[in-house]
């Protein structure tokens, strides 16, 4: 019984029940899905060779006939076989297939034996062994091909081998009897080693089946790990910071796309492993590296208070960005980092999605991954919270606990969204849900719910959040809190600010213009209701251009139809969710208007309203430009008044103003289209490019005379006046504006000493004039050298009555000609170049002298346009002071407007490098140039001087004194103080005092004196010396 059951076993087919009897059977028939379409080739081969090398004696029938009919057998299992080949089939169907494959062995096996038996009967003796050692071979092969299926591989062995060599051992012959018992001999040992290997192939075939669930079970956790990762992943890329994590190595962990956004790092470029050196070349490849060399970064960057302590570091790139790393070191040299972009101080909408697990191969493995982004989610500022499908919470950081402090309690895995709401609101932690808690629950699980929301939340102690929740692909959803309340502060100030802001303000939206909010200011400043302001758009405030291209306001009609000029000031921002801009409208009309009536009044003689120097000077050079283009010439007529000092002395200055004033006026008349101007006192300038020339000139001077042969009434004076006229032509006397004034000035001095009435051409003979004055020229170089200069000064006091400071003034006692005034030699110094030695003179003397003095004092000195002209002014300036000891503050430099307007760019750059210096800058003759805000406003002035043409005529013009007025508004709008000199009566004192002038300066305070420190005993004083 028992060689019974071992012999079915050996060939029975396999079980079906068990699960490695299913793996064998899957198994077994894999192999042979691969093995027997080869054994059946083999086959067709070997019978087509045994029937091949019968001899031709031999029936056909048994030669081809029978071996015909089995390979066509072998044929159609072939073709079956190999139709079987890209099948999958289950253990059932295997078990099908192999218990098939055993009955076409028996049958095939069967017939073989029979027609190789039957050749051994018909084929000669020599050939029986050649035939049987043929057929053998291909049993043999057969059953090892057919290895893996014992069965079918002990049948073949059985049916095919064993008869053959029963034949050969029962043939008689010694050598076949040797080749049987070989033949039976190589049976048995390869059903030995098909045995040996089939319980290998067994027990590999149960090895595969247990490393097959493993490998189930490894793919699970695989599943499990890459779900968890890309939720990991999620989350990091959903940060509105970039993230990086790096080892102890400098090699990065992980890194997610913000982090590469704000970098411009290629994705594909940039690998989990990469070293830090690496990554840092990627950014100054790309220009998104730190403003400083590579080598410099990487010092820093390795450097030990870096690398080991928490750090939060604002880095500003190449590329213009700025960027905030916040930096926390890891056990080791690791660290994790999260980089912000804060070009633009607007976050972004953007949000951290759920954290990432760490994959499930090793539980040790996933806590580092969990503890990993735990740490990371806490550097976050925002505040997290990640609900799983079923609104369960699963993670939050530490900012969400520290917001939400109240209900802490329920801050527990697994806690449903609702149980922590509701948490909330039973401590109180919702105050906006106060008196309406059913209903606020409601809404907020409604807003929960949907695939992504943003809100406001309002939190105790008036602290504000922004919420932003959006639901995950799994079902899950993600929060993050913001905290507002800054922002909520900040637009609260801004409402303060916009609402009380005395001035019109106003918001408008960026892309139609149209206003959508407006304080009150505007509402009063327009007259326009609030209502009907909301109804506009910014373009009907305007009512046209302005005339002038370069003007740098608007032209606005409030609601009475009135054109206001306005300067508006516009900034960026967001209201309500939309971009949109704040304005604010500075109401500059009476500005300007004054800014034009003071431009008016100093190109514009105050008394006669005929033009000044200023403007003269800027005539006669367009004049001249004109002529060099046309080749036209012109005249210059200088004018004088005869004996008009003798009026003023004998009449008063009020008498003389008026006589002035009708002069004015009558040559103006008689002009006839030709250009006058008054220069000063009495003396004016005509320009006539009528031709013929000089004869037009002559005439016209004639007719200038016959103008005053009828004299000038005045308080019931009848003034008789006449005038001395000198002419100098373009080009035939001089070509430059200089030389044309000098000349026509030299052919009045010589009009004036031949009598009263006369008029004169410049001519050669009157160059003793010139000589003259070059031998002034010549006697001013050595002056200084020869100690002929001294200083002489004039008090300036405050308003109080208080002595302030001194102006220093020069004066020149000649060895010959005796004092002369500056007036005289002023002039010839600065066209011949001198007036630097002078100026550096002055400066030196004025400085020592003040230092010498007991009281601190203010000292004044007067810069000349060539000295401020010069590179080194500033150098110069300082050296006077240390070489004297005098504290810069006590140093006043007084430079005229007409100075400060030739180069206003390099006028601000030395005036900036001065009062580097500590000296303290006044404006002198302010008026008589070219007055003019934008200057006034540029440039670091401390005081401003209004010329005594002004002063003078203070109690006898209005429009004098509504110039000083002007003038005096305008400094104390700009925190200038301002100082009036040439006050030579107690009623231009009065006025001035009246007016709010802070300093005085003239002969009513007192007349220019030298000055001499005497000390008595242990007080001194300052002695004034005639």
């Amino acid at each position: 019984m028992i060689l019974l059951s071992r012999m079915r076993g050996a060939f029975s087919v396999g079980s079906t029940t068990d699960p490695l009897g299913r793996a064998l059977l899957v198994e077994q028939f894999h192999v042979l899905r691969k093995q027997v379409p080869v054994l059946y080739a083999v086959l067709l081969i070997d019978s087509i060779s045994v029937g091949l090398v019968l001899p031709s004696s031999v029936s056909p029938w048994v030669r081809f006939a029978v071996p015909a009919a089995l390979l066509a057998i072998c044929l159609v299992r072939l073709v079956q076989w190999l139709r079987l080949g890209a099948a999958e089939f289950t253990p059932d169907h295997a078990h099908r297939e192999l218990v098939r494959t055993r009955l076409v062995a028996i049958v095939l096996n069967t017939g073989f034996v029979l027609w190789i038996l039957a050749l051994f009967g018909v084929v000669d003796p020599e050939l029986r062994a050649p035939v049987a050692l043929l057929v053998f071979m291909g049993c043999v092969g057969t059953a090892y091909c057919l290895g893996s299926f014992p069965p079918a591989s002990f049948l073949t062995m059985i049916i095919a081998g064993t008869p053959i060599a029963t034949v050969l051992l029962l043939s008689g012959d010694g050598i076949m009897i040797s080749l049987g018992i070989n033949l039976l001999l190589l049976l048995l040992l390869l059903g030995r080693m098909i045995s040996t290997n089939f319980r290998s192939f067994v027990q590999l075939v149960g090895t595969h089946g247990r490393l097959t669930e493993e490998g189930d079970r490894a793919r699970a956790a695989e599943k499990t790990a890459t779900a968890v990762a890309e939720r990991f992943d999620r989350a990091l890329n959903n940060m509105s910071q970039g993230l990086c994590f790096f080892d102890d190595d400098q090699c990065l962990i992980v890194c997610n796309r913000q982090y590469l956004e704000i970098y411009d790092l290629d994705p594909d470029a940039v690998r989990p492993g990469m070293k830090l050196n690496d990554i840092v070349d990627l950014r100054y490849a790309v220009g998104s590296a730190p403003r400083m060399s590579k080598g410099d970064y990487l010092v820093w960057r390795n450097s030990s208070p870096v690398i080991t302590e928490d750090s939060d570091t604002t880095v500003e790139l190449i590329n213009g960005r700025i960027v905030r790393i916040r930096h926390r070191p890891m056990p080791g040299n690791g660290w994790v980092a999260t980089h912000e972009d804060i070009t633009e101080q607007h976050r972004t909408d953007t949000a951290l999605a759920q954290a990432k697990a760490a994959a499930e191969q090793a539980e040790a493995n996933a806590r580092a991954a969990h503890a990993h982004l735990t740490e990371a989610l806490d550097v976050v500022p925002e505040a997290l919270a990640i609900f799983d499908k079923d609104d369960r919470l699963i993670l939050w950081n530490r900012r969400y606990a520290e917001l939400y402090c109240i209900s802490s309690s329920a801050l527990t895995v697994g806690t449903p969204f609702e149980a922590l709401i509701r948490t909330g609101l039973e401590a109180g932690q919702y105050p906006e849900a106060t008196g309406r808690e059913a209903e606020w629950l409601t809404e907020r699980l409604a807003r929960h719910a949907l695939p992504q929301h943003s809100h406001e939340q309002r939190l105790p102690g008036d602290r504000w959040v922004r919420i932003e929740e959006r639901r995950t692909a799994d079902g899950g959803s993600i929060g993050i809190r913001i905290d507002i309340t800054d922002l909520k502060r900040r637009e609260a100030s801004f409402r303060l600010l916009f609402e009380e802001n005395p001035l019109p303000m106003w918001v408008a939206d960026a892309n139609t213009r149209q206003l959508i909010a407006v304080n009150g200011a505007m509402s009063r400043h327009y007259g326009y209701p609030r209502e009907a302001l909301l109804t506009m758009v910014e373009g009907q405030l305007r009512c046209g251009e302005s005339d002038c291209a370069e003007s740098d306001f608007e032209l606005h009609r409030t609601a009475d139809g009135d054109a206001i000029q306005v300067v508006i000031e516009s900034r960026p921002l967001v209201y309500g969710e939309r971009p949109a801009h704040v304005s604010v409208a500075f109401d500059v009309t009476d500005r300007n208007r004054a800014q034009e009536k003071i431009s008016y009044l100093a190109r514009h003689d105050a008394l006669t309203e005929l033009p000044n120097r200023a403007a003269l000077d800027e005539h006669l050079r367009s004049a001249i430009e004109r002529a060099r283009i046309t080749d036209a010439p012109f005249a210059v007529l200088c004018i004088d008044l005869d004996h008009f000092k003798e009026i003023n002395d004998l009449f008063g200055h009020a008498v003389g103003d008026a006589v002035l004033r009708e002069t004015s006026r009558r040559l103006q008349e008689v002009a006839e289209g030709a250009y006058v101007a008054r220069v000063g006192g009495d003396e004016f300038i005509g320009i006539i490019d009528q031709a013929p020339l000089p004869a037009a000139a002559e005439l016209l001077a004639t007719r200038m005379r016959a103008q005053f042969e009828r004299p000038i009434e005045v308080d019931g004076h009848g003034l008789k006046i006449d005038l001395c006229v000198g002419v100098a032509l373009y080009p035939r006397d001089a070509v430059d504006a200089v030389s044309l004034r000098a000349n026509a000035d030299a052919a009045l001095y010589r009009a004036k000493h031949e009598g009263r009435g006369a008029i004169r051409l410049f001519t050669s003979a009157m160059d003793k004039q010139l000589r003259d004055r070059r031998a002034l020229d010549h006697d001013l170089r050595v002056a200084v050298e020869r100690g002929e200069l001294f200083l002489e000064y004039q008090p300036q006091q405050h308003r109080d009555g208080t002595l302030k400071a001194y102006e220093a003034l020069v004066r020149w006692r000649h060895p010959v000609r005796g004092v002369i005034p500056p007036g005289e030699f002023i002039p010839v110094a600065e066209q011949s170049g001198s007036i630097a030695q002078i100026d550096d003179w002055v400066l030196m003397e004025a400085c020592r002298e003040a230092a010498s003095w007991d009281q601190p004092l203010r000292i004044a000195v007067n810069v000349s346009a060539a000295q401020f002209r010069r590179e080194n002014l500033d150098a110069h300036v300082r050296r006077a002071l240390r070489e004297s000891g005098l504290p810069a503050s006590r140093l006043e430099l007084e430079i005229t407007e007409g100075v400060l307007i030739e180069d206003i760019a390099r006028a601000k750059k030395t005036m900036q490098s001065l009062k580097a210096l500590g000296v303290q800058i006044a404006l002198d003759d302010f008026g008589t140039g070219y007055s003019s805000l934008s200057y006034l406003e540029a440039f670091p002035l401390d005081r401003i001087k209004i010329d005594r043409s002004f002063v003078m005529a203070l109690g006898q013009s209005d429009r004098s004194l509504a110039i000083v007025r002007a003038v005096i508004g305008l400094a104390h709008g700009l925190g200038v103080p301002v100082l009036a000199e040439g006050i030579e009566t107690d009623g231009q004192m009065s006025l001035l005092l009246q007016e709010g002038c802070d300093e005085m300066q003239g002969y009513l305070i007192g007349r220019p004196r030298s000055l001499l420190a005497a000390k008595d005993g242990k007080q001194s004083r300052l002695c004034a010396v005639s």
